[in-house]
């Protein structure tokens, strides 16, 4: 079984085209087989968008799929943009999407933090809740260590997807972690080095 969180070169192309919108900008995506929420932004994606505070400095968008978040955020508030994925169909179709919307970013191939030498004013994650909480724990772990002074990790999560254990495994982590938004079930969390 094919899954967006590994890379499976024998899936067929089905490209998909469709809109989203942030505020007063309108923003034109692709995707294709093999990637998370093919189509469309799913709820989980678009409440972390619009539950986080104006942003500024560099943005690492971690497991970026095909660069919503990252895309999104780095036109609304013109941030030094990463993108970063395990996923080379994904990260082509990033590719096309910031081309596309009109955003610089630098693309990186890497198995969570592996391939990723700097550290960043903020750093935005929808975790692959299917790889397993091994991963994701790591992901926070290491989401600590890619932090400049003052910078902020944002996470969405669900709490049939252990969004309360999350929450405490961030705290331990970071020192601190603040709910920034909370409804029917979805989080998004604020971590900050304490």
């Amino acid at each position: 079984m094919s899954h967006y969180f590994i890379e499976d070169n024998t899936l067929p192309d089905d490209w998909r085209h469709f809109a989203y919108y942030y505020n007063e900008l309108a923003f034109a995506f692709t995707s294709n087989a093999g990637m998370f929420s093919p189509g469309h932004v799913d709820e989980a994606t678009d409440l972390l968008i619009k539950a986080l505070p104006p942003l500024r400095g560099s943005l690492l968008d971690l497991g970026c799929g095909y660069g919503v978040i990252g895309i999104v955020l780095g036109k609304a508030f013109g941030l030094e943009l990463t993108l970063a994925d395990i996923n080379r169909r994904a990260l082509e179709c990033a590719r096309r999407n910031c081309a596309k919307n009109g955003v610089r970013a630098e693309i990186i191939h890497s198995d969570g933090f592996e391939s990723i030498p700097d550290s960043y004013d903020t750093i935005t994650l929808n975790p692959p809740i299917h790889a397993g909480k091994e991963v994701v724990y790591t992901m926070f772990a290491q989401a600590r260590t890619h932090l400049k002074p003052a910078g902020a990790f944002y996470v969405v999560m669900l709490e049939k997807h252990g969004a309360k254990s999350a929450q405490k495994k961030l705290a331990e982590l970071f020192g601190s972690c603040e709910t920034i938004y909370r409804k029917k079930g979805c989080y998004v969390f604020s971590a900050r080095i304490s």
